[in-house]
């Protein structure tokens, strides 16, 4: 049972990366979507990722919210998504969605070695316990922004004679990894299927569809 501390807290903070243009559908999507408490959502734009999201986080803990929710230009999710991740009540919790370049497969996937593996054991409708998701449609607990402190993201790929192999990674994947070494788990409501769209997009079966123009 959350302390009464977090009921006095601005419920949550969403936001939205962007290259600054985005596909019609998404435009439509996202005018749909249900942001509970009904604050305005925070744009960010002409950064590298890892920055923009740094710079959400800053902004969450900051505000005093007690959520923070991440939605990119190119992930369409259903309407009621927010609520019903925050409703598992979970530290780190994602949408599902699948790439969509090769292979298409969801972006959740078990950490290991000599790489990490794609999570196809699963039945949708299932909340399934992840290592490492994609940021596109991800909800963070504020409890972890404050264990994390700051530099919540780094983006660790393109430096390949200053980190190890075995550690490059996306900002959303190096994310993962540092909640997990300080105990937190992450999760994946595979009911939120959301829509990938960019060149094209993976539905949510997995199947790619080119961009309609």
């Amino acid at each position: 049972m959350p302390g009464s501390w977090e009921f006095a807290r601005p419920e949550v903070l969403v936001a939205i990366l962007t290259r600054g243009v985005v596909p019609t559908k998404w435009a439509v999507s996202y005018r749909k979507l249900e942001i509970p408490g009904g604050r305005e959502p925070i744009f960010l734009t002409g950064m590298p990722f890892d920055h923009a999201r740094n710079e959400a986080c800053k902004s969450a803990v900051k505000g005093g919210f007690q959520w923070l929710f991440f939605l990119d230009d190119d992930v369409m999710p259903p309407p009621d998504t927010i609520a019903r991740l925050i409703a598992h009540g979970k530290d780190v919790v994602s949408g599902l969605y699948f790439r969509r370049a090769e292979p298409i497969q969801p972006v959740m996937l078990r950490d290991g070695k000599p790489k990490p593996t794609f999570i196809l054991d699963y039945q949708p409708g299932q909340l399934v316990e992840a290592d490492l998701v994609g940021a596109g449609c991800l909800l963070i607990h504020r409890r972890v922004l404050e264990a994390l402190q700051k530099n919540w993201f780094e983006w660790k790929l393109g430096r390949d004679d200053e980190i190890p192999e075995e550690e490059r990674s996306s900002e959303d994947f190096a994310f993962c990894r540092k909640a997990k070494r300080l105990g937190f788990r992450v999760y994946v409501d595979t009911s939120i299927q959301c829509y990938h769209a960019g060149y094209g997009r993976s539905d949510a079966k997995g199947q790619f569809i080119p961009l309609e123009v």
